[in-house]
């Protein structure tokens, strides 16, 4: 019987490969046809913690959406009877519904790149660039561990440092694609990879933080579900259909086989997303924790790469120097969110996780809070590396509620440009930071912003001028680094208030001195607050030095005299 059930992938991805020929030539997006047995989108009114948990304990798709007491969710009409039966009080979102129904219509954009081509991508970045990327496999898919189903995938991450600059290095782990049909997170991953790895040496910024640190990168943690998303499917789970029920293929947005690998990790497993719940419902969240192969491979990679740690969740706050930080993108609704999501308590660095929180969403425009304000969740990704490993941890939910770059599946040029797109664009300066803060993320966003102004050459001698902002905080020093880190052993040059002292928040300071080192040399500026402290650092390459001129030899001539003279 479970071979028969486990051969119901092989026909899920046939039955994908119809609805896709099937889509295409259907009416244009913006003009929907009507269907009363279409999935839409809702509003729940829940005003309260315990009625969100029960909300949560009624198995629907909840989005990443709130207005006011309202809650949205993603259900088959059927779902709607039952609720409205139940006595919720629950509203069709004509706004929501019809993005949804726009974005059903349209087949897959083929400017996505696939599962096959994404790990192509991975395999050509590791071989193009052997001194930054090392391609890693961390494990199996659910698929590839079933000998009797389809092939299913190698589970890859890609870890880019400067190989030849030894360690150990804080690390900043992204992560993507967790839930398979959202689609623009794996492509925001791969391009922040592109991006480091062709900007070394060419970007100053860039290149110290590869020098200094660590940036792991799974594009697409869930593969299998992925595969089935790019067929037009709303999946979200992966493919494990061992579970007793009775979802059957197709998928659709109210029953799905598989499970919720964002409600699978370990920690706080089952305690809001309960494992009674429906094998079908799209949070189901296994029978126990991490008992996916895809949940368990990422949580030891993730374990191997930071090592034995204090545990807040056992109430045991990280130290302000701890280095770490894990962020994983999801879509939709524009949020940066931050543990806890499974209880209402404070998290032990709530206020570190609150403010660094804060800096993304004021570079990425999006709204931050902590997690359990959207709705309860338990067994999450980034509740379960910042309690057990101490990790600063981070989801990113891109893209809006409306407009034509919304919903889970927005065209591939929202990326770049589009109504309510740009998620490029508008993301790239909050993975950057992350990258910059990974050293001491709960201390370094307390420091100042420091950018340098000016780098002027005068044969040997160098002048550095930079500016210095401590967002409120009155300034109390700033240094410079020459030729390697600010963190290593190079004794750092003291720079100098303009204005004789440091005693306000924005400041001007400078130093002059001499230096042989020049082009392919980085220099690297911080500052600290009267808090004690330190920000991120600003590098720029230093300036060539100037060729003096060639020495003026002065030619000494005998004095001749005339024989009178003698």
């Amino acid at each position: 019987m479970q071979h028969a059930r486990r051969g119901s992938i092989g026909l899920l991805l046939l039955l994908g490969s119809l609805y896709l020929g099937m889509l295409v030539g259907l009416m244009p997006r913006s003009a929907p046809a009507a269907n009363d047995s279409a999935p839409l989108i809702v509003r729940i009114r829940a005003a309260s913690e315990a009625e969100r948990r029960r909300l949560v304990d009624t198995g629907i798709d909840l989005l990443e959406m709130l207005e006011g007491d309202d809650r949205f969710a993603l259900v088959t009409q059927d779902q709607r009877d039952e609720l409205l039966a139940a006595g919720w009080d629950v509203r069709p979102d004509a706004l929501q519904s019809a993005l949804l129904h726009r974005s059903r219509l349209a087949a897959f954009d083929p400017s996505y790149r696939t599962v096959e081509q994404t790990e192509q991508l991975l395999h050509d970045l590791a071989a193009q660039y052997p001194g930054l990327a090392t391609l890693v496999d961390y494990g199996d898919s659910w698929a590839k561990t079933q000998p009797e189903d389809a092939p299913g995938y190698d589970l890859l991450a890609l870890r880019i440092t400067n190989n030849a600059i030894a360690g150990p290095k804080p690390t900043f782990f992204l992560m993507a694609a967790i839930h398979a049909r959202e689609l623009t997170t794996s492509e925001l991953a791969t391009r922040f990879a592109q991006l480091l790895l062709e900007s070394y040496g060419v970007d100053p910024d860039i290149s110290w933080m590869l020098d200094e640190h660590e940036v792991v990168i799974v594009p697409i943690v869930n593969p299998d579900g992925r595969k089935l998303a790019e067929q037009g499917f709303y999946q979200r789970k992966n493919l494990n259909d061992t579970a007793p029920g009775t979802c059957v293929p197709p998928p659709n947005e109210g029953s799905q086989e598989g499970v919720d690998l964002n409600r699978n990790s370990s920690y706080a497993w089952g305690t809001v997303n309960s494992p009674n719940l429906s094998a079908c419902s799209l949070v189901y969240p296994g029978p126990s924790a991490a008992s996916e192969p895809e949940t368990a491979a990422l949580q030891a990679l993730v374990s191997q790469i930071y090592g034995s740690r204090p545990s807040p969740g056992a109430g045991q706050a990280a130290a302000s120097d701890s280095d770490g930080l894990l962020i994983t993108l999801h879509s939709y609704s524009n949020l940066v969110l931050w543990p806890w999501g499974h209880t209402s308590e404070q998290a032990p660095n709530a206020a570190e996780l609150a403010r660094l929180g804060q800096q993304f969403a004021a570079l990425n425009g999006y709204t931050p809070y902590q997690s359990i304000n959207l709705y309860p969740t338990s067994g999450t990704t980034d509740d379960w590396s910042y309690a057990t490993l101490n990790i600063a941890s981070y989801t990113f939910e891109v893209g809006p509620t409306s407009e034509a770059c919304g919903g889970f599946m927005p065209p591939y040029s929202c990326l770049d440009g589009g109504s309510g797109g740009s998620f490029w664009p508008r993301n790239l300066p909050a993975l950057l930071y992350a990258l910059r803060v990974a050293r001491a993320p709960y201390s370094q966003p307390a420091g100042p912003q420091i950018s340098i102004d000016s780098l002027v050459r005068s044969g040997s001698s160098l002048t550095v001028t930079v500016r210095l902002d401590g967002r409120g905080q009155s300034l109390q020093a700033a240094e410079i680094s020459l030729g390697g880190s600010a963190y290593r052993s190079i004794a750092p040059i003291a720079l100098q208030p303009s204005d004789g002292t440091f005693n306000d928040p924005v400041e001007q300071a400078s130093a002059t001195f001499v230096t042989e080192l020049g082009a392919g040399t980085y220099l690297l500026a911080r500052g600290q607050t009267v808090n004690a402290s330190w920000g991120p650092p600003d590098a720029d390459w230093l300036p060539t030095p100037q060729a003096l001129p060639p020495p003026q030899h002065l030619l000494w001539l005998p004095v001749l005299r005339s024989a009178e003279a003698l």
